[in-house]
C-alpha cells in the first residue's frame, strides 16, 4: 500500500483553495507508482474529494471493473464503491450490477439496507431488552441524533430489562459520537459507527492523558455478522442500526473506546460543548466541573456487584448499543429514553 497515498486517505477532508491545490499535486505525484488495484481505487476516490479531472479516470474504472469480474475485488472493495458510488459512471455501475456475483449482490443490499436511516421505536426497543437478556456483563445503550453536533445519552439495562436506576432516579451520562474530521463512518476517524458491541475490560494505564483524559479508557470490539443474527430478534435484524459497525469492522475500523480527555472545547457556541469530538470513539465530559468516565466506571463496577476500586476496573465486561435514535434537533434527555421503556 502506498504510504503516502495512505496518509491522505486517512486524513481530514476539509481543506482551503491552497490545500485542494496541494492535494491535487500530490496526487499527480503519487499516480505513476500506483500499480496495486486497491489503491487505484483509493486514488479514484481521492481524485475526486479534491476535484481532479484527468484522463486516467476512466481507464481506472475500467481496471476497477475487470477486478470485481475477476474476483480479485470483495465486499470491502464493493463497500467502497457503494459509499461513493455518485462519483462512478453510470455505464461503470450498470456494468457492476450485471457483472456481481450473488455474495457481491448481497453486500451491496446489505450496505445500501444498513444507510437507510429508520427511527428506533419502543418497539424496537423492547425487543432489544430481550435480546440482551441473552447475554452477561453490562449492558450499556448510547442513544444518539442522526446529526451528531447533538449530545447523546446513555443508560444501563439490568438482566430483566429495566433501565438501571440510583438514589437519584433512572441512571444516565450524556456522550458524544461525533468524529472531528466528520467523515463518515467507515473511514478512518470518521463518525463512531452505530452497532452492537463488546465491552472488553479498560486499558492497562491511563495514558496520554491530554487526549484520553485522568481515567483508563473502556475497550470496544466489534462483533460479526453472525454473531449478531444470533443475537438480536428479527425485528431488530430488519433495523439498520448494527449494520454500520459489522461493515466499518469490515473495512479496518478498530481501536474504538470510551474515553474522556484532557483537551477543552473553548467554542461555546458548539452545540456539543463542553465534550470534545475524537477520531471516531465515544466521549465522555471531563473538565473541572466534571468526571464523567470516573462516573461511568463506578457505575459499571457497581452493576456487576465489584467493589468500586482500580484493580476490579479490569473485570468491567458486557456490551454496547449505539442506536441514532430519530432525526430531531436537540439533545437526546434521558426523558426521551425514558418514553421508550
Amino acid at each position: 500500500m502506498n504510504r503516502e497515498l495512505n496518509t491522505l486517505w486517512e486524513d481530514h477532508w476539509k481543506s482551503s483553495t491552497l490545500e485542494a491545490v496541494q492535494k491535487r499535486y500530490q496526487l499527480k505525484e503519487i499516480f505513476p507508482n500506483l500499480e496495486n488495484p486497491k489503491c487505484l481505487l483509493k486514488y479514484f476516490i481521492l481524485a475526486h474529494i479534491y476535484n481532479l479531472n484527468t484522463s486516467e479516470l476512466l481507464k481506472i474504472e475500467i481496471t476497477l471493473l475487470d477486478c470485481f469480474k475477476s474476483g480479485e475485488f470483495n465486499k470491502n472493495e464493493l463497500y467502497i464503491v457503494f459509499f461513493f458510488k455518485n462519483f462512478f459512471s453510470v455505464t461503470f455501475l450498470e456494468m457492476l450490477d450485471e457483472s456481481m456475483s450473488p455474495e457481491l449482490l448481497e453486500s451491496w443490499n446489505f450496505a445500501e439496507h444498513g444507510s437507510n436511516f429508520s427511527e428506533f421505536s419502543k418497539k424496537h426497543f423492547d425487543s432489544l431488552k430481550l435480546s440482551l437478556q441473552k447475554l452477561s456483563g453490562v449492558k450499556l445503550i448510547l442513544f444518539l441524533r442522526k446529526d451528531r453536533s447533538y449530545k447523546g445519552r446513555m443508560v444501563l439495562i439490568d438482566q430483566k430489562g429495566k433501565i438501571i436506576s440510583d438514589a437519584v432516579g433512572p441512571w444516565s451520562l450524556p456522550a458524544l459520537c461525533k468524529g472531528r474530521e466528520n467523515k463518515a463512518f467507515f473511514m478512518p476517524n470518521g463518525q463512531t459507527p452505530t452497532g452492537l458491541y463488546s465491552i472488553n475490560s479498560v486499558m492497562p494505564k491511563a495514558d496520554n492523558t491530554e487526549l484520553f483524559g485522568e481515567y483508563r479508557r473502556l475497550k470496544l470490539d466489534f462483533k460479526s455478522r453472525e454473531n449478531i443474527e444470533e443475537i438480536l430478534s428479527d425485528s431488530l435484524l430488519e433495523h439498520p442500526f448494527w449494520k454500520s459497525a459489522v461493515i466499518a469492522s469490515d473495512l479496518g475500523r478498530s481501536l474504538l473506546r470510551i474515553h474522556g480527555t484532557g483537551l477543552k472545547n473553548k467554542k461555546f457556541y458548539k452545540k456539543y460543548h463542553p465534550f470534545v469530538t475524537t477520531s471516531g470513539c465515544v466521549s465522555m465530559r471531563e473538565t473541572s466541573k466534571f468526571n464523567d468516565q470516573r462516573l461511568l466506571l463506578n457505575q459499571l463496577m457497581k452493576s456487576m456487584q465489584l467493589e468500586e476500586t482500580f484493580l476490579n476496573e479490569e473485570e468491567i465486561n458486557g456490551h454496547l448499543c449505539i442506536i441514532e435514535l430519530n432525526d430531531e434537533k436537540r439533545e437526546v434527555q434521558l426523558a426521551d429514553i425514558e418514553n421508550l421503556d
